[in-house]
C-alpha cells in the first residue's frame, strides 16, 4: 500500500520543480531580451540632417523694418568629428559678395562646394542638450577664369557660440559668422559681415 502514496508523492514533487524551473527560466528570459534603459551620450549627435541655412546681416548693419531672411534648403553629416556639408549651398554667400546679377554665373561655374566644420562636444548635466564648441575653417571656392588661373576665394568663418543639439526634438541650431573675404589673396573692400543661420532635423526616418 506505501507504493502508490510514494508514487504519488514523488510525481508531484516532480511536477512542482518542472513548474518552478519553467518560471525561472521564463524570468531570465525576459530579462535577457529586455536591456535596461541607458542614458543619452554625445554621440546622439551623429547622423543625417535636413534642414535650412539663412543669411542674416550682422548686429547694427541690417535696415530696420526688412523681414526674416528666408531660408535656403541644406542637408548635412554629423560625424564624430565635424559637421559636413556636401554641396554647401554657396549661392546666398557669393551673392552677399558680389551681387545677385552675377551670383548664378559663379555658382554654375564653381560647382559643387564641400565643407566641414569640426567641433568638440559636452552633454548637460540633465542630459537633454549636447553643446557642441565649433571650430570653422577658411572655406575656399575656386572659380575658373577663361585663359587664367582659377581665381581663389577664401571666405574667412567663425562660430562666437556654441551648436546646440536637442536630445528630445533631434533639433540642431548654430549659427556662423562671415567675418572677411580674400579675392586671389586680395580684400574685398567694403566688405560687411553678415551671419549664417542653421536650423536642422536629424533623420530620424534613417535610424
Amino acid at each position: 500500500m506505501k507504493t502508490p502514496i510514494l508514487k504519488n508523492w514523488l510525481a508531484s514533487g516532480l511536477m512542482a520543480v518542472a513548474v518552478f524551473g519553467f518560471t525561472a527560466c521564463s524570468e531570465d528570459n525576459d530579462g535577457g531580451t529586455t536591456p535596461p534603459p541607458t542614458d543619452p551620450d554625445v554621440t546622439v549627435v551623429e547622423g543625417a540632417y535636413s534642414g535650412t541655412m539663412a543669411v542674416a546681416e550682422a548686429a547694427g548693419t541690417a535696415d530696420e523694418g526688412t523681414e526674416e531672411p528666408t531660408g535656403t534648403a541644406v542637408d548635412a553629416a554629423v560625424s564624430a568629428e565635424a559637421i559636413e556639408f556636401t554641396d554647401f549651398p554657396i549661392r546666398d554667400l557669393v551673392a552677399k559678395i558680389v551681387g545677385e546679377e552675377s551670383a548664378d554665373a559663379i555658382v554654375e561655374a564653381v560647382g559643387q562646394v564641400d565643407y566641414s566644420v569640426a567641433y568638440t562636444a559636452a552633454m548637460s548635466e540633465d542630459k537633454a542638450t549636447v553643446a557642441m564648441t565649433l571650430a570653422p575653417e577658411v572655406l575656399t571656392i575656386s572659380m575658373p577664369v577663361e585663359g587664367a588661373e582659377p581665381l581663389e576665394i577664401a571666405v574667412a568663418i567663425s562660430a562666437a557660440a556654441d551648436a546646440t543639439y536637442t536630445v528630445e526634438s533631434s533639433k540642431l541650431g548654430f549659427t556662423l559668422s562671415v567675418d572677411g573675404v580674400t579675392l586671389g589673396g586680395e580684400a574685398l573692400e567694403g566688405f560687411e559681415a553678415f551671419s549664417l543661420d542653421f536650423d536642422l532635423a536629424k533623420n530620424t526616418t534613417e535610424e
